[in-house]
Protein backbone atom coordinates (compact mmCIF):
# COMPACT_ATOMS: atom_id res chain seq x y z
CA UNK A 1 0.00 0.00 0.00
CA UNK A 2 3.11 2.17 0.82
CA UNK A 3 4.27 2.16 -2.87
CA UNK A 4 0.42 3.37 -3.95
CA UNK A 5 0.48 5.95 -2.17
CA UNK A 6 4.03 7.07 -3.01
CA UNK A 7 2.97 6.95 -6.64
CA UNK A 8 0.04 9.25 -6.13
CA UNK A 9 2.29 11.61 -3.72
CA UNK A 10 4.30 11.86 -6.57
CA UNK A 11 1.68 11.78 -8.94
CA UNK A 12 0.00 15.28 -7.11
CA UNK A 13 3.67 16.70 -7.14
CA UNK A 14 3.64 16.64 -10.72
CA UNK A 15 0.51 18.01 -11.09
CA UNK A 16 1.04 20.82 -8.90
CA UNK A 17 4.16 21.66 -10.78
CA UNK A 18 2.62 21.43 -14.45
CA UNK A 19 -0.19 24.19 -13.23
CA UNK A 20 2.32 26.28 -11.17
CA UNK A 21 4.40 26.48 -14.22
CA UNK A 22 0.97 27.12 -16.48
CA UNK A 23 0.08 29.85 -14.18
CA UNK A 24 3.55 31.49 -15.28
CA UNK A 25 2.64 31.53 -19.10
CA UNK A 26 -0.70 33.11 -19.68
CA UNK A 27 -2.68 31.00 -22.03
CA UNK A 28 -0.51 27.94 -21.99
CA UNK A 29 -2.04 24.42 -22.08
CA UNK A 30 -1.56 20.75 -22.32
CA UNK A 31 -2.62 19.02 -25.52
CA UNK A 32 -3.16 15.46 -26.38
CA UNK A 33 0.32 14.76 -26.79
CA UNK A 34 0.62 15.16 -23.38
CA UNK A 35 2.78 18.57 -24.41
CA UNK A 36 3.00 21.70 -22.54
CA UNK A 37 2.26 24.65 -24.89
CA UNK A 38 3.83 27.78 -23.16
CA UNK A 39 2.95 29.74 -26.37
CA UNK A 40 0.64 28.85 -28.83
CA UNK A 41 1.75 32.04 -31.26
CA UNK A 42 4.64 30.86 -31.58
CA UNK A 43 4.25 27.10 -30.98
CA UNK A 44 6.78 26.94 -28.52
CA UNK A 45 6.42 24.05 -26.12
CA UNK A 46 7.78 20.42 -24.42
CA UNK A 47 6.79 17.21 -23.72
CA UNK A 48 5.82 16.37 -20.25
CA UNK A 49 7.06 12.29 -20.84
CA UNK A 50 9.67 11.53 -18.37
CA UNK A 51 8.99 14.55 -15.95
CA UNK A 52 8.23 13.58 -12.57
CA UNK A 53 8.72 17.06 -10.60
CA UNK A 54 10.30 20.69 -10.78
CA UNK A 55 13.87 20.14 -11.43
CA UNK A 56 12.33 17.73 -14.26
CA UNK A 57 10.10 20.85 -15.94
CA UNK A 58 13.03 23.07 -15.45
CA UNK A 59 15.25 20.88 -17.45
CA UNK A 60 13.01 20.42 -20.27
CA UNK A 61 12.56 24.16 -20.13
CA UNK A 62 16.71 24.46 -20.55
CA UNK A 63 16.65 21.82 -23.00
CA UNK A 64 13.83 23.12 -25.77
CA UNK A 65 12.80 26.51 -24.64
CA UNK A 66 15.95 28.43 -24.22
CA UNK A 67 16.48 28.73 -27.97
CA UNK A 68 13.11 31.07 -28.17
CA UNK A 69 14.49 33.19 -25.03
CA UNK A 70 17.75 34.61 -26.78
CA UNK A 71 17.91 37.60 -29.04
CA UNK A 72 17.83 36.94 -32.61
CA UNK A 73 16.65 33.29 -32.53
CA UNK A 74 12.30 34.65 -31.92
CA UNK A 75 10.94 37.79 -31.97
CA UNK A 76 11.13 40.30 -29.00
CA UNK A 77 7.62 39.23 -28.03
CA UNK A 78 8.36 35.88 -27.03
CA UNK A 79 11.84 36.30 -25.46
CA UNK A 80 10.44 38.63 -23.18
CA UNK A 81 7.38 36.43 -22.17
CA UNK A 82 9.19 32.95 -21.92
CA UNK A 83 11.98 34.98 -19.81
CA UNK A 84 9.30 36.65 -17.79
CA UNK A 85 7.23 32.87 -17.30
CA UNK A 86 10.28 31.39 -16.87
CA UNK A 87 12.21 33.78 -13.65
CA UNK A 88 8.56 33.73 -12.22
CA UNK A 89 8.29 29.76 -12.09
CA UNK A 90 11.76 29.71 -11.04
CA UNK A 91 11.41 32.93 -8.57
CA UNK A 92 14.73 33.98 -9.95
CA UNK A 93 16.27 36.98 -12.17
CA UNK A 94 18.12 35.53 -15.05
CA UNK A 95 20.41 38.01 -17.29
CA UNK A 96 20.75 37.83 -21.01
CA UNK A 97 23.85 35.80 -20.58
CA UNK A 98 22.41 33.37 -18.05
CA UNK A 99 19.96 32.59 -21.13
CA UNK A 100 22.80 32.06 -23.66
CA UNK A 101 24.57 29.76 -21.83
CA UNK A 102 21.59 27.95 -21.26
CA UNK A 103 21.42 27.26 -25.21
CA UNK A 104 25.07 27.40 -25.97
CA UNK A 105 25.24 24.64 -23.43
CA UNK A 106 22.36 22.46 -22.75
CA UNK A 107 19.60 23.45 -25.54
CA UNK A 108 18.32 20.78 -28.06
CA UNK A 109 18.78 18.04 -25.47
CA UNK A 110 22.66 18.31 -25.13
CA UNK A 111 24.56 17.54 -21.86
CA UNK A 112 21.72 16.09 -19.35
CA UNK A 113 23.53 15.64 -16.65
CA UNK A 114 24.79 19.34 -16.80
CA UNK A 115 21.48 20.89 -17.52
CA UNK A 116 20.14 18.95 -14.24
CA UNK A 117 23.28 20.50 -12.51
CA UNK A 118 22.28 24.11 -13.41
CA UNK A 119 18.83 23.65 -12.75
CA UNK A 120 19.99 22.66 -9.35
CA UNK A 121 21.90 25.77 -9.00
CA UNK A 122 19.08 27.88 -10.08
CA UNK A 123 16.69 26.03 -8.07
CA UNK A 124 18.96 25.73 -5.03
CA UNK A 125 18.44 22.13 -5.04
CA UNK A 126 21.62 20.16 -3.49
CA UNK A 127 23.07 17.36 -5.69
CA UNK A 128 21.63 14.61 -5.36
CA UNK A 129 17.92 15.66 -4.26
CA UNK A 130 15.01 15.55 -6.42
Amino acid sequence: MYKKAQAFDEIDNLIYEVFEMMNCFKFSFINENKELILDSESNIFFSLKDCANKLDLVVKFIHWVSRSCIENMSPERTQVFLQTGFELYIGKHLTKKDYEYMYTCFGNGLNSDGAYSYARRLLNIPEGIQ
